[in-house]
């Protein structure tokens, strides 16, 4: 006789989550046609890639999934601005960065980097947020380690009306710094135009090297000299562009 195994406590974790995970996702759906009856934003569920094997007689069916999920919803907001978030819930009490995949963050990493507002919308407990794509990339250098727990997630907050409002954050802390965020990338990509899209990875990894509360205006003073004239191509280290950024203030403002 056949017995069925017992679950293990972390399979019926991993199924609750899965239940719960479903419940959450629903609730940003709710979200997505508020935003589309209210004119701020069509944003869509993208169906995972999916192919039937064989039928039943009674009307059952077997597929598997053909390929690596993409992002769970995408779409754009009124002005023209494409958004692109993954849905992650958890009934425990941290979110790991590790639950998205390779394929999802390299889809999320392009278009964070092509303009889109980019994001994780996160689930952890009773606590729902949306992070921004470029705080969830960083995320052990923000926070020490590589995960976010329910008080991490309360800077990101949205507003919960029976929809998970990932567009309405209840913090004006949460929107300033999704504005900051956003003049930082625009910078990123002036400064690919300017310098070229090798130099300006480089240049814009050293940059990220450095203490949080000064990157901004790391950014700011290289663009500035770039876009006059200043010549990156040979900085390997934050020295090397201090260097590079005092010739050129010299050259231009000393006497």
């Amino acid at each position: 006789m056949n017995r069925r195994k017992p679950r293990t406590n972390k399979s019926w974790q991993a199924m609750k989550n899965n239940a719960q995970g479903h419940f959450f996702e629903g609730y940003i759906s709710g979200a997505c046609g508020y935003y589309k009856d209210t004119g701020r934003a069509i944003v869509e569920k993208i169906p995972e890639p999916f192919r039937t094997t064989g039928t039943g007689r009674d009307g059952t069916f077997t597929g598997r999934f053909t390929a690596n999920a993409q992002p769970d919803f995408m779409g754009t907001l009124r002005g023209g601005q494409a958004i692109c978030f993954e849905a992650k819930y958890t009934s425990t009490d941290r979110i790991l960065q590790s639950v998205i995949t390779k394929t999802q963050w390299d889809s999320l990493e392009r278009h964070w980097a092509a303009g889109a507002m980019a994001g994780v919308c996160v689930g952890i407990g009773d606590v729902f947020g949306f992070v921004p794509w470029g705080t969830w990339r960083k995320m052990k250098e923000i926070y020490g380690h590589k995960y976010m727990t329910a008080a991490d997630l309360e800077a990101f907050r949205v507003k919960f009306n029976g929809h998970c409002l990932f567009l309405d954050y209840k913090s004006e802390l949460a929107q300033e710094e999704m504005a900051r965020l956003a003049d930082r990338h625009e910078r990123q990509v002036k400064l690919e135009a300017v310098l070229g899209e090798e130099t300006a990875a480089r240049i814009i990894d050293i940059i990220e090297g450095q203490d949080e509360d000064k990157q901004d205006a790391f950014l700011e003073t290289t663009l500035e000299a770039a876009i006059c004239g200043a010549d990156y191509t040979e900085c390997g280290c934050i020295e090397d562009m201090a260097r590079v950024y005092a010739r050129w203030f010299t050259e231009r403002y000393g006497n």
